[in-house]
């Protein structure tokens, strides 16, 4: 007897914490407004990059990341973990590179509880000075 109450216990645990991320996004949609692909960032501009991410469900936050493309050396990377369904994004990197230099602009959205991402790169060049 004591066994049939922990199973049931037990199973009723299960969903409830199955049920508590049934809202969870699956996929999203990462648009990209600015800049577009290839762009040339001249010595001393901003770089601005805006865009939407739209889900399917609940999502669990976004990371942009601006990087070399060739060493991976980061910029600037920032991050919101606010949840919610779609998100708008609009941020600025001012370019004072020493050298030409390729730009991986990365959008990264956390569809889940559990981590699972999406992501969209975008790449621009940047010119010194």
């Amino acid at each position: 007897m004591k066994k049939i109450i922990f199973s049931s216990a037990a199973f009723v645990a299960i969903l409830l914490l199955s049920a508590c991320h049934k809202g969870d996004a699956t996929m999203a949609t990462i648009e990209i407004m600015e800049p577009i692909a290839n762009d040339t960032i001249p010595y001393n501009d901003s770089l601005h990059l805006e865009g939407t991410i739209v889900g399917d469900g609940n999502m669990y936050g976004y990371k942009l990341t601006y990087a070399n493309a060739f060493t991976g050396e980061e910029y600037l990377s920032l991050t919101s973990e606010e949840k919610a369904k779609s998100y708008a994004f609009h941020e600025h990197w001012h370019n004072q590179v020493m050298d030409t230099t390729m730009l991986t602009l990365k959008v990264e959205a956390t569809l889940d509880h559990k981590g699972f991402k999406t992501s969209k790169y975008l790449y621009v060049l940047c010119l010194p000075q």
